[in-house]
């Protein structure tokens, strides 16, 4: 499975113009200040915002070619996302908002609960599956989120941010979480990030994204050595 993205994206003035290709058994970092237009990246991957020109590939399936006329919606993409602020359903609980992704997918309601709860266990959060998002704290939040990006077991996981809303101290505990199940995951890994420890910690690839513009890829080592 392989990724590649090369894509012009305008919003009002601000404009966001990337290259960069990611492939299967190693994260990828999109880092950067906020308001660089990572998230923007985020949004066109996941098909919530098209590009205006370029491409998005996913396993040799095109997803967006503006040109071509070829926009495939959000729902029909083999991707999970983990957004910045998590986006759980609040009138669902926990389990459900994990089992939501298999049944519109039209999965049977036992495989699909027998699957979620499996996923909350490895996050060790399943004592938390009737909680509604209300009650749960930030760190077992961010794990129904993951979670419910995973149990499809898509092709592309996009994480944005997906430990900014912690505290510094749960931040640290969760971050090796996250980065145990990205190693579990065989698709490609996409992470967004603003915080250099998470992107040097957690990602074998950085792409150093500034005002919208890629200005530097390499690993974690070649990014400090020769930034």
């Amino acid at each position: 499975m392989t990724l590649s993205v090369d894509v012009a994206i305008r919003r009002g003035r601000f404009a966001v113009r990337a290259s960069f290709d990611a492939g299967p058994g190693s994260t990828t970092a999109l880092l950067g200040p906020n308001g660089s237009g990572k998230s923007t990246l985020v949004s066109s991957m996941a098909g919530l915002t098209p590009p205006d020109e370029g491409s998005v590939v996913l396993d040799g399936t095109v997803l967006d070619e503006p040109a071509a006329g070829v926009y495939l919606p959000p729902e029909r993409r083999p991707i999970g996302v983990v957004f910045q602020d998590l986006l759980l359903f609040p009138h669902l609980s926990a389990l459900e908002n994990v089992e939501f992704p298999l049944l519109a997918r039209g999965v049977a309601r036992g495989e699909a609960r027998d699957r979620s709860e499996h996923l909350l266990r490895r996050l060790e959060v399943v004592e938390r599956a009737r909680a509604k998002p209300r009650d749960l704290s930030g760190g077992e939040a961010q794990r129904v989120a993951l979670a419910r990006a995973l149990v499809a077991e898509p092709r592309l996981l996009l994480l944005d941010e997906p430990l900014s809303a912690l505290d510094v101290g749960a931040r640290a505990r969760l971050r090796q979480v996250v980065r145990d199940e990205l190693e579990r995951f065989r698709g490609v890994r996409v992470l967004i990030t603003h915080d250099p420890v998470e992107a040097f910690t957690m990602a074998d690839r950085l792409v150093i994204v500034e005002d919208g513009r890629v200005t530097q890829v390499g690993t974690p080592e070649e990014i400090r050595s020769a930034p």
